[in-house]
């Protein structure tokens, strides 16, 4: 396992105009000593390819992996239409990814507008047209679990739907801190994992998380033989400038061990 850091835990700084995305990165790379960032859709901007260009060259400075475009996307809305253009914005991030040399691309399953049972079918749907595409392009798609009402809450709901969307080009992103039941899922899922997030909320002083247990995740994680990036995703109120830094600092004592 190596260690990244999301760009989204930096989020509180770059909304307030105190770093740029690529500020960020040289502070992933020269300050806390990273092998890899993954940056938000919103974070990057509109994806042109002088935009594009300049945060590539950012991250080839230090030099760092740019592991994954964490797209924001929603297969949940009820108005097919508005389903459909979740499935273009997806598509125009996958030439993004390439553009970067990205190794994944973050896809959402969606929170259910009204009844989940209803949205269900259109979700999947969604899901098979934009890893058909994702096949033909050469794209490796990760869904995030996410519960905050999505239809991705527990084990049970990663397996049903890589099932019926069955494509070799949607696998999981792991979130340590988004089951609603925690370890239990994580043990399920942990050997489904391309990618998993370290979820931070409230770091300690010695850089331990008061809510995810991330030495039990990463044994978890060992047993499941997953050699790929653990990226720390921060989502406190702590400013990132202090928060993470410990942060970093206790997950690269647990791999140490």
């Amino acid at each position: 396992m190596y260690l990244g850091c999301s760009s989204e835990s930096y989020s509180q700084a770059l909304g307030a105009g105190r770093l740029s995305l690529a500020d960020f990165v040289r502070i992933a790379g020269e300050e806390l000593g990273l092998a890899a960032v993954e940056l938000e859709d919103a974070h990057i901007g509109s994806p042109t390819p002088e935009r594009l260009a300049e945060l590539r060259a950012a991250a080839d400075r230090q030099p760092l992996e740019i592991v994954n475009i964490a797209l924001m996307n929603n297969f949940g809305v009820a108005d097919p239409n508005r389903r459909r253009a979740e499935e273009t914005r997806t598509g125009a991030w996958m030439a993004a990814s390439r553009h970067l040399g990205t190794r994944y691309l973050r896809t959402f399953a969606g929170w259910p507008e009204g009844d989940r049972t209803a949205r269900w079918d259109g979700m999947l749907e969604a899901l098979r047209h934009v890893a058909r595409r994702a096949e033909r392009e050469g794209i490796q798609l990760v869904m995030e679990n996410h519960n905050h009402g999505g239809f991705v809450q527990t084990a049970a709901d990663v397996l049903a739907i890589l099932d019926a969307v069955r494509s070799p080009s949607l696998a999981l992103l792991l979130d340590t801190g988004n089951y609603v039941d925690g370890m239990a899922s994580i043990r399920r899922t942990a050997g489904l994992a391309r990618h998993v997030h370290a979820k931070f909320r409230r770091v300690g002083p010695d850089g331990a998380d008061a809510l995810v247990d991330h030495a039990a995740v990463i044994a978890e994680l060992r047993k499941a033989g997953y050699r790929g990036c653990l990226s720390i995703e921060y989502e406190g109120d702590e400013a990132p400038e202090t928060a993470v830094p410990r942060a970093v600092a206790h997950l690269k004592r647990l791999l140490a061990g």
